[in-house]
């Protein structure tokens, strides 16, 4: 199999993306900013699809392929709707979530993204064991029920699942290496292929009380993780800063530099041998408080490597707004919200007029 024309010596260097208005405009933006690989939702995140939705147009498909291929992006990773819960023992949410799962899987394959992110849910009260079960099961029941002729893609390796660590609230699962490798274990034993792999996220490790700020510590882990489920599986390392210190089993990204983790530890694993791969991508996942977050964040990783970041011009990006904090307002938008504002003082004043009208003709004091 040839070699896809990203994969070019250069690290792989992204950060997640907004696809608003056109799939391929995520691709511009990851370029003008200076990544090399980027991740994407491709639809709601907090939405389950309505049936219009369940697949990308062939247009804006085609459209993402070839402007990818121009851009020589990749890997691109697609992180799964938030809603989709695996590991439940409720039969309806667990249904609804493996086809919603396998909708994800086909809109990946036709973007021709390389991974798909899902957390792997929550079991409640039914257990562990339950939950890594459902887990695998619903992964499994997913790729068969992948229509043609995306099932042949699959079938090809063209698109691999990777099951993301977690952070250990409450009773979701994946905050334990040993819960990680037990999914992996029995997607085998249901002969799901391509066999699915970890994405490991810097913030949940911190937060499940792994220790990986010092030498010693992200070597520990490391080492953990390999005797668990092969260090080869993680495909995809989701840098994260943390808002909460070691072991809070809470979720919360910070920018990179900012939180518990530190920018020495971000250079160590940038730079750790045993995390060095041509395949494996470092994407952000860092919020964006102010215009400019995501162009930071990402030349912050960069001058971590000791490289400049390799910013691309993009043709007719001028009308596009570099960062997604909030939608770009031309000044006609704007002359637009100044009218509403307008009508809005306006109606306010008729209609305090009208109750003092009302009051004096009912005899009573302005």
């Amino acid at each position: 199999m040839t070699a896809p024309a990203w994969r070019d010596g250069r690290p792989r260097i992204g950060i997640h993306t907004s696809t608003a208005g056109e799939a391929s405009r995520a691709l511009d933006i990851a370029a003008r900013i200076g990544c090399t690989a980027l991740q994407i939702f491709s639809g709601s995140p907090r939405m389950w699809p309505r049936p219009h939705q369940r697949m990308v147009g062939p247009a804006v498909a085609r459209r993402f392929r070839q402007r990818r291929a121009e851009l020589r992006l990749g890997p691109v990773a697609v992180h799964a709707n938030y809603l989709i819960n695996l590991a439940s023992a409720d039969p309806m949410v667990w249904e609804r979530s493996v086809a919603a799962f396998c909708d994800e899987m086909v809109r990946a394959l036709q973007l021709g993204a390389e991974y798909l992110i899902v957390h792997p849910g929550s079991p409640r009260d039914a257990g562990i064991g339950r939950g890594i079960e459902n887990v695998a099961e619903g992964i499994a029941r997913a790729s068969r029920d992948v229509p043609e002729p995306f099932s042949a893609a699959l079938a090809q390796g063209e698109l691999r699942v990777l099951i993301e660590n977690t952070a250990g609230h409450g009773t979701g699962l994946g905050s334990r290496f040993t819960e990680l490798r037990a999914m992996l274990e029995e997607c085998r034993v249901r002969s799901v292929a391509p066999q699915p792999g970890i994405c490991l996220d810097t913030a949940h490790l911190l937060a499940a009380g792994f220790e990986i700020r010092t030498v010693e510590g992200l070597d520990r882990t490391l080492e953990e993780a390999d005797a668990a489920f092969g260090l080869e599986t993680v495909r995809v390392v989701h840098m994260n800063d943390s808002k909460v210190p070691l072991g809070a089993r809470r979720d919360r990204h910070e920018h990179i530099g900012r939180g518990h983790i530190g920018r020495e530890a971000f250079a160590r694993i940038l730079a750790h041998a045993r995390l060095r791969s041509p395949d494996r991508a470092f994407l952000l996942e860092t919020p964006i408080d102010r215009p400019g977050d995501d162009r930071r964040n990402v030349r912050a990783l960069w001058t971590l490597l000791g490289m400049e970041a390799p910013v691309q011009k993009v043709a007719g990006s001028k009308a596009m707004r570099l960062d997604m904090s909030r939608p770009v307002r031309t000044s006609r938008a704007r002359g637009k919200l100044r009218n509403r504002a307008t009508q809005r003082a306006r109606r306010a004043a008729r209609n305090r007029a009208a109750r003092a009208l009302r009051r004096t003709a009912a005899g009573r004091p302005r």
